[in-house]
């Protein structure tokens, strides 16, 4: 492993999931944080910063902190193998980790058992159970929060059958993968600085949901050190399109002179696209996931300017490699108990994938102390 340079100043990472959306005693909700302008700062803080110039996340470098982790295992061992797939929602953000996942381990020779819960966790349980009764070889996990399967992750361990999950949680006995997700706000946090001189009101529409969180955490901490306005619009379990449509919508009719809207998520920076244009508002809108759906916005060259992309396909790719090591006896990567986290890229006009194509940088894979 690799240890890249330290930053100056220690960025606090909150645990993240993907896409399991999380209760709310209220169905919408509205917040507003005003943002003062930047901290003091000294000589001595002045000198480190000059030291110890910041690596580029939003290029897809690893964070000042991380530890970089080798991954290896021997894709062409899938020959013979079954392993099963639990795969959250037909969705990209979903699909874009599953599918290349279930192709290199076919392409390799192996049989996959493929599950779709369509959005319902209650389904996981039963889908583990019936792989555990079948003795499949391995077992992944795309964005089905795995909270309450330790006994079922035990059988797996006691069999020796690697199960390895991204933005599922991180329970002890599984490889846990996923994307920076406080990081991913804070790329989009220093972008919005950048275009807006560090002043101006910003919306974000978000949903309820730990990843989601994460990346309004990470976005809130860089606007901290600007003069921006942010206000934070949005349903608890919105995370279609017409429903971010509907709350930016309530929110340029109260502030016409908002001058950016964020998406937490994929499709709620479309919705929010086609709230600002029906509204023939001037603000820019950004989002963060990289699925086609904002490749295309951003393509079309109207309000959408930019997303990160968070490299799920090549998540995939990683797990497909990881399972086939640890079934020829190699040891899980990493530090066991930390998530194996991809770095990040920002996706603007200037280096948008052409159609039918996923964002192309080479992610690397790190942990974070």
């Amino acid at each position: 492993m690799r240890k890249s340079p330290m930053k100056v100043i220690a960025l606090s990472i909150a645990a993240v999931s993907f896409l399991a959306a999380c209760g709310s005693d209220s169905d919408s909700s509205s917040e507003e944080v005003t943002v003062d302008s930047a901290a003091p700062v000294t000589e001595d803080t002045a000198a480190a910063e000059e030291a110890a110039p910041a690596a580029d996340t939003s290029k897809g470098e690893i964070p000042e902190g991380g530890v970089e982790v080798t991954l290896s295992g021997d894709v062409a061992g899938w020959a013979g193998k079954t392993v099963g797939i639990a795969n959250l929602a037909p969705v990209p953000g979903a699909e874009r980790w599953s599918k290349p996942l279930q192709t290199c381990i076919e392409a390799n020779g192996g049989k996959v058992d493929y599950q779709d819960v369509g959005g319902d966790a209650t389904k996981l349980p039963a889908l583990l159970e019936g792989w555990a009764v079948a003795k499949v070889d391995a077992v992944f996990n795309i964005g089905i929060d795995m909270t309450g399967q330790d006994s079922l992750i035990t059988k797996f361990s006691d069999a020796k059958t690697p199960v390895v999950t991204w933005g599922a949680g991180n329970p002890a006995g599984v490889v846990a993968l996923d994307a920076n997700q406080e990081e991913d706000g804070r790329i989009i946090g220093r972008y919005l600085i950048e275009k807006l001189g560090g002043e101006g009101d910003v919306v974000l529409v978000n949903a309820q949901n730990p990843a989601l969180q994460s990346r309004e955490a990470g976005l809130k901490e860089v606007l901290s050190a600007s003069n921006i306005k942010l206000t934070v619009v949005g349903e608890a379990a919105g995370f279609s399109a017409e429903a971010a449509q509907k709350s930016v919508e309530t929110a340029l009719q109260a502030n016409p002179a908002v001058k950016a809207v964020v998406g937490g998520f994929g499709s709620l920076g479309v919705g929010a696209a086609t709230a600002v244009a029906a509204a023939k508002s001037a603000a820019i809108v950004v989002s963060m996931n990289g699925d086609p759906e904002e490749y295309a916005a951003i393509r079309e060259g109207g309000a959408f300017t930019a997303t990160v992309a968070d490299g799920h396909e090549f998540g995939g790719e990683a797990a497909c490699k990881i399972a086939a090591g640890m079934i020829a006896g190699e040891a899980a990567p990493g530090v066991a108990g930390k998530s194996i986290l991809t770095t990040s890229v920002l996706v603007t006009a200037d280096n948008v994938p052409a159609e039918g194509s996923a964002e192309g940088t080479a992610r690397k894979f790190y942990q974070l102390p």
